[in-house]
């Protein structure tokens, strides 16, 4: 049941007593926030994502590096030897 207060856009639910708003451009206004948060939210999630794949990436182009100095030591090692 609802019961109208003081503020002609506000009603009191009485079973919960919650207020409830019967303005649509407030309740548009406030949907359109809403989905704004959810979008920024959404994309600052997928940064995050990619930060850590960036991460990643350069840990795995440092190990690449390792990798390459190793072999061309022993290459070197391995031509000195043959010599």
């Amino acid at each position: 049941m609802l019961a109208k207060t003081d503020n002609s856009g506000l009603m009191r639910d009485l079973n919960n007593n919650a207020l409830l708003s019967n303005d649509m451009t407030s309740l548009i206004s406030h949907r359109q926030e809403f989905y704004r948060k959810q979008e920024m939210q959404t994309k600052l999630n997928d940064i995050n994502i990619m930060k850590e794949q960036i991460q990643e990436c350069l840990s795995l182009r440092d190990e690449i590096l390792e990798i390459k100095q190793m072999l061309y030591t022993h290459i070197q090692r391995e031509n000195k030897c043959q010599a």
